[in-house]
Order: structure tokens, then C-alpha cells, then sequence
């Protein structure tokens, strides 16, 4: 939750994160202004293809 470089709270990756602690983190050490946060990646979801059937002319 807190940034390495500056100490001070990261912002929040999803609006789940935003919780009483973020807050009062936020008035005691203030807000990370670094950079943007790091993007979260996620797998890309697998997908079944179904298969076409041939056609032979």
C-alpha cells in the first residue's frame, strides 16, 4: 500500500481498495505522487474454439 520511493500511500488499483486505513494513511502520510500505479495484469482468459468442419470441393 505504501510507495518504496516516497513512503507515502499509493493510490488505489480498484474501488475495493479504498477502505478506512487507506484514508487515514492518506492524512498521516499524504498521497504518492511517483508516478501512475502499476497496471495489474491478468491471464488472458482461454477460450474453446470450435472446430469448422472441412470442405473439401
Amino acid at each position: 500500500m505504501l510507495c518504496l520511493t516516497c513512503h507515502r500511500v499509493r493510490p488505489a488499483l480498484s474501488p475495493a481498495d479504498y477502505t478506512a486505513e487507506r484514508a487515514w494513511l492518506i492524512v498521516r502520510q499524504g498521497l504518492c505522487t511517483c508516478g501512475p500505479p502499476p497496471a495489474r495484469t491478468r491471464p488472458a482468459p482461454r477460450r474453446k474454439h470450435a472446430r469448422s468442419p472441412e470442405i473439401n470441393i
